[in-house]
């Protein structure tokens, strides 16, 4: 799990209001994909997607993923998490 969060630092959004990624009007499609455009060109793009899906984080664009491709990419990591640890038993 990623402990360290100074890559947090180094992010696209560092200092951007927080609130453009978590889609909250009629407008969420939008507000998404601009969410998604800071994303592009972020550096440290996969350690936030990573952290979000070890954390377990509900809700906003994290790593440049939508609400739903998160869950989608942690039901994957849980799955596998789960398979490492009976091949280990």
């Amino acid at each position: 799990m990623i402990r360290n969060l100074d890559w947090l630092q180094q992010a696209a959004c560092a200092g951007l209001d927080h609130r453009a990624f978590f889609a909250t009007s009629r407008h969420a499609r939008a507000q998404v994909n601009a969410a998604r455009r800071v994303c592009a060109a972020c550096p440290v793009r996969e350690q936030c997607a990573t952290w979000a899906i070890q954390t377990g984080e509900r809700w906003g664009v994290w790593g440049g993923m939508s609400q739903q491709e998160l869950r989608r990419r942690r039901r994957r990591f849980t799955s596998r998490a789960k398979t490492s640890t009976r091949a280990a038993a």
